[in-house]
């Protein structure tokens, strides 16, 4: 690790916590060259994830991607505390990833994760991601699918 104040790259760790639910490390470190203290944040890095699309494409998982869909479907909602929401369902649908120990896994496995999540968390929310996540044609179709995860 590079000091981010003199860019030598000796550094120590000098205290280290678990946080945000067990998801994230926090690390303390201290530059052995100047003396200065800083502080990083280690995430465990799924890009090595494939995920297979619907039409069959593939591409690296992104978790910006799977914030940016939950997030979405929170527009418009009277929602509290919206982005913590979205954060920590994200972090849950990370590590229920990491669970599986897939190195592909389907949008449609992702989105089932991620609707099982939100069915306890937000129905409004849940609601709106089936509907774009599903797309359903017809109104038996979406009690088919809202039967499913009920």
């Amino acid at each position: 690790m590079y000091c981010p104040y003199c860019h030598k790259p000796l550094t120590f760790v000098t205290n280290s916590r678990p946080t945000k639910g067990n998801t994230q490390i926090w690390r303390r470190r201290r530059c052995s060259n100047c003396g200065e203290i800083f502080t990083t944040h280690e995430i465990i890095d799924l890009s090595h994830l494939v995920v297979v699309k619907k039409s069959g494409e593939v591409e690296r998982f992104s978790q910006a991607k799977l914030y940016s869909g939950i997030y979405g479907a929170t527009i418009g909602s009277k929602m509290l505390n919206r982005e913590y929401i979205v954060d920590k369902i994200t972090r849950e649908v990370n590590s229920e990833i990491l669970f599986l120990k897939k190195k592909r896994i389907s949008s449609q496995e992702i989105s089932n994760l991620v609707l099982n999540k939100l069915k306890s968390e937000s129905p409004v929310t849940f609601l709106r991601y089936l509907a774009y996540n599903k797309n359903p044609k017809s109104s038996k179709e979406i009690k088919k699918i809202i039967s499913k995860y009920i």
